[in-house]
């Protein structure tokens, strides 16, 4: 299943860049924008991990290292990344769609698209299947 078209970050949605949402990848071959994997990341014992939101599995970054450091970019998707793209479009695009976070909050939060916000998590009416019925 695919939730957004190549040229753009599955959690975001919004299109990469080479500024500021650039394409990296996850040990488990998944790409994500730096912002994104920024906010997803968390430090455990040392290291720094990066939970797949897609596959759910964990990428480990060594001690000392930064997430431009350990993840590589992806190549095919930084070459359909025009050049000459105005960056800032990109950021007044981005001041309008910025996650606010609450003072209370000290850790940034995701801004989910309208497409998750449809999934709740309370359990949903459950349709009930009459025999004989031809409905």
């Amino acid at each position: 299943m695919v939730l957004c078209e190549d040229g753009e970050c599955s959690v975001c949605l919004l299109p990469f860049s080479r500024m500021d949402r650039v394409p990296r990848v996850l040990h488990c071959r998944h790409t994500f924008c730096e912002p994104c994997l920024g906010t997803m990341s968390q430090a455990r014992g040392g290291l720094l991990t990066v939970g797949c939101p897609l596959c759910r599995r964990v990428t480990c970054i060594g001690r000392g290292l930064s997430l431009q450091e350990a993840l590589w970019v992806n190549s095919k998707l930084w070459e359909q990344i025009p050049e000459d793209v105005d960056e800032d479009e990109e950021e007044e695009e981005e001041e309008e769609e910025d996650v606010h976070v609450s003072s209370s909050s000290a850790r940034a939060r995701l801004k989910l698209p309208a497409f998750f916000r449809k999934f709740s998590l309370t359990k949903q009416h459950r349709e009930r299947i009459v025999p004989g019925s031809n409905v």
